[in-house]
C-alpha cells in the first residue's frame, strides 16, 4: 500500500499501486509526480517517481547483465 500527501490540501491519499495517474480524492489535484511513502510506516520509498516503462527497461537490463 502506498501513500501520497497532497501538496494543495495536505490530505493523505492511498493506493495499491505506485504507477499510473494518481489524483487527490479530496481536491482532485494531480499527485502523479509526487513522491510516495510506505503507508504502514510512512517512510519514503522512492524520492523520484519513475514511469512503469522505465522500470521495465531497468529490470530487463539487469537480467541481461
Amino acid at each position: 500500500m502506498y501513500k501520497k500527501v497532497c501538496t494543495r490540501c495536505a490530505r493523505p491519499s492511498y493506493s495499491s499501486t505506485e504507477t499510473g495517474e494518481w489524483v487527490c480524492p479530496t481536491c482532485k489535484y494531480d499527485l502523479s509526480n509526487q513522491p510516495f511513502y510506505n503507508a504502514s510506516n510512512y517512510q519514503n520509498i522512492n524520492g523520484k517517481v519513475l514511469p512503469l516503462k522505465k522500470k521495465i527497461e531497468v529490470y530487463k537490463n539487469s537480467i541481461i547483465s
